[in-house]
């Protein structure tokens, strides 16, 4: 039996673990219904991972980590702060939105002159890109860096990952925003991924392609398709400011290019454009995995 293991994005730290899950479920069930699929889902199909109230207290070195604040990042180190700009700056270019002018000095030098450069950066987050809060792309962006520069965070995170994912049939992985950096990363260098056969990665909203990101993955060793997956598809909205570029080979170069990912654009009604699975006001599904071309991706590796 093929199983589903589900990887969640940022932004979900203090919520009901099983709230999502069953919220994942029940819009993936909407969606592979639109998509003409008889399957449906039931608790001992899936596994999902819910690591945010642990990568929230390992970033922040405590349980109940402070909200982070525009006022607290010039407490960064300067790498990560350069990193956060990084991020911002391309994702104002990538929504079309205008980038300030920046301040002689401002992101060059240490310190105040780098947190200068992003409070510039943040203001125009919060006010060009409709549906998107600065506050979310620090997250994003501080989460990334934690992930990929600190061992212990990386390690608890990736071993949580592998454990879900069975070595004794084959896995659909589902990963959304956050999510998919660390289910690729996972994927590619976990000791255990040579035991495990995923006929389908599936990527939603995904980062991997901002530049910030994607170098720091390709530091880490060449970007490729991880050896257990057979098929990788990117679902993105081209209005979903965190999803700027699609997988192919300009954005996301693969070392060696032996499975094309295959970008698959579509248009995400939830609010933002960018959630993996959202119940409206009126109960309606929405979000990625309620679209029945995604679905029907996901349908397809079920039923192979």
């Amino acid at each position: 039996m093929t199983r589903l293991v589900l990887v969640h994005g940022r932004d979900n730290q203090g919520l009901d673990a099983d709230v999502l899950d069953r919220t994942w479920t029940a819009v993936l069930d909407a969606g592979l219904s639109a998509a003409g699929s008889g399957r449906v889902l039931h608790d001992d199909d899936t596994a999902f991972v819910f690591y945010a109230d642990t990568l929230a207290g390992l970033v922040a070195g405590d349980a109940e980590p402070p909200p982070v604040t525009v006022h607290a990042l010039a407490a960064l180190p300067d790498a990560e702060l350069a990193f956060v700009a990084a991020v911002a700056e391309e994702v104002l270019r990538g929504a079309g939105a205008g980038v300030p002018a920046r301040p002689e000095g401002a992101g060059t030098g240490g310190g105040a002159d780098v947190g200068a450069w992003l409070n510039l950066l943040l203001s125009a987050l919060d006010r060009y890109v409709p549906g998107l809060s600065s506050g979310v792309v620090v997250l994003l962006a501080r989460d990334v860096w934690a992930y990929l520069h600190d061992d212990a965070v990386r390690t608890r995170i990736d071993d949580a990952v592998a454990a879900a994912i069975p070595a004794d049939g084959p896995a659909v992985v589902i990963a959304h925003s956050l999510g998919s950096v660390v289910a690729y990363s996972v994927l590619r260098e976990h000791p255990d991924a040579a035991r495990w056969d995923v006929p389908l990665l599936l990527t939603l909203g995904s980062p991997l392609a901002i530049r910030a990101i994607r170098d720091a993955l390709a530091a880490r060793a060449p970007l490729r398709v991880p050896a257990p997956v057979r098929r990788w598809v990117a679902a993105r909205d081209r209005r979903d400011a965190l999803a700027l570029h699609g997988l192919g080979p300009d954005a996301f170069p693969l070392d060696p290019a032996t499975l094309a990912i295959e970008d698959l654009v579509v248009a995400n009604a939830a609010p933002g454009r960018h959630a993996a699975a959202v119940l409206l006001a009126d109960g309606s599904p929405a979000g990625y995995l309620a679209l029945p071309e995604v679905a029907g991706a996901v349908g397809a590796a079920l039923d192979d």
